[in-house]
């Protein structure tokens, strides 16, 4: 993928590197998944591998991490003897002292890639080296999504400890404007508004999408039931509730969903599946929503509707949003919901000269009305082929009438 606007995280980093060949330095990479942590550093290290050496380790997702794991991938990278002391169970103090000294004797870009992943040993190795870079003349570059470490997060503490050192360098990686994904978007028929408001610029989101220009990319869908998997059973059931409601779930209605479960919203944003927008929540991306409602079983997505219906049209803040209780009812599968208030958000649409959404509300109703007295049924079809009109919809008006719908 083509990088865009990533001239000042490369500026940072290079600014890093020249210091660091004086004094060592720590170079901070962060941002959520998909964010282009790793297509920044990697292009990074491609303008440098042939004046530097490069040493890369990484940590893994695995529900029990070997302990050093990244060590052991940038021991196979050296000439040292650092591979055989991991391999003979030495004592700590020795492997941490002959990675230092291996930094030590030659000027060198470490990349240790997901450290919100790292074992243990992992963070004290990396505290050890953090504490004492500036000993010597390389760059150590860490890289770790921030979306995934909450107040209690073991990387909590080594960021604490490395933040006071002068040889500390932060590097925040930004989501695409609206410009890059215009961009990104120029040759594909795809509207880059649209594009830049479903994934919220996120370039991982962004490119999957253009490859197939319609639907959820299965990668994407991957990743986001991967890291919902990674919830609570009461959080999951939060996060389920938050997608039924919408793209922006007010607290108040979020708990009447939930339940007992609402305090578990706390565990859904410290995992970077949402995020606090005043007094609601919502979801990072629209593309990640609409993951996570599709995979809702089909009864209890039903009853959730049921209970947002309800919820909402009791509220006084929101009885007379005719829209959303008209989608929820929807989402009901009551025909008899669906025929209270669509209509009614037809007309409302109506009023406010919005004939496109007037007339999809008219549809719904229709698709709902096969028990409604012919009079009544009668009377919805010429309201709908009068909104027809107003929408500039001529042939599809043509196309009712043929039907013997209703008269012109």
């Amino acid at each position: 993928m083509e990088l865009l606007e990533r001239d000042l995280h490369l500026k940072a980093l290079r600014s890093a590197l020249n210091e660091a060949a004086v004094e060592g330095r720590v170079a901070l990479v962060y941002g959520e998944a998909g964010i282009g942590k790793t297509s920044l550093v990697e292009h990074f290290i491609n303008e440098n591998k042939k004046s530097w050496r490069v040493l890369q380790g990484a940590c893994d997702s695995l529900f029990t991490p070997r302990p050093l794991g990244p060590l052991y991938d940038i021991a196979s990278q050296t000439e040292g003897n650092l591979l055989s002391l991991l391999e003979s169970e030495t004592n700590r103090t020795s492997i941490f002292l002959a990675c230092l000294n291996e930094l030590k004797e030659k000027a060198t870009i470490l990349l240790i890639e997901d450290i919100h992943w790292a074992d243990e040993a992992t963070l004290d190795l990396l505290k050890y080296l953090g504490r004492r870079i500036r000993q010597t003349t390389s760059l150590l570059i860490l890289t770790y999504r921030d979306d995934e470490i909450d107040v209690n997060h073991p990387l909590r503490l080594l960021l604490g400890d490395l933040a006071s050192s002068q040889a500390f360098r932060r590097i925040p990686v930004s989501s695409l404007t609206n410009d890059a994904v215009r961009e990104l978007a120029k040759d594909k028929n795809i509207d880059p508004i649209a594009l830049h408001d479903m994934t919220n610029g996120n370039p991982f989101f962004v490119t999957e999408v253009l490859a197939i220009e319609s639907g959820i990319p299965e990668t994407i869908r991957d990743a986001v039931l991967a890291r919902a998997a990674r919830l609570s059973a009461a959080a999951r059931s939060v996060l389920e509730a938050a997608a039924v409601i919408g793209s922006r779930a007010e607290a108040w209605l979020l708990s009447k969903l939930a339940g007992e479960e609402f305090a578990s919203v706390e565990e859904c944003m410290a995992k970077g599946m949402l995020q606090p927008q005043g007094e609601s929540y919502a979801f990072r991306h629209e593309l990640a929503r609409n993951t996570i409602l599709e995979s809702i079983p089909p009864q209890r997505k039903i009853k959730l509707h049921r209970l947002a219906l309800n919820a909402l049209k009791d509220s006084p803040k929101t009885r007379d949003d005719l829209t959303r209780l008209a989608n929820h009812a929807e989402g009901t599968k009551d025909a008899n919901a669906v025929l209270e208030y669509a209509p009614a958000a037809a007309k409302q649409a109506s009023t406010a000269s919005s004939h496109r959404e007037a007339v999809a509300f008219y549809e719904l109703a229709i698709a709902n009305a096969d028990a409604l007295p012919p009079a009544n049924y009668a009377e919805l079809l010429e309201e709908y082929v009068r909104e027809l009109d107003f929408a500039d919809r001529f042939n599809d008006q043509i196309r009712a009438v043929e039907k013997g719908e209703c008269p012109l």
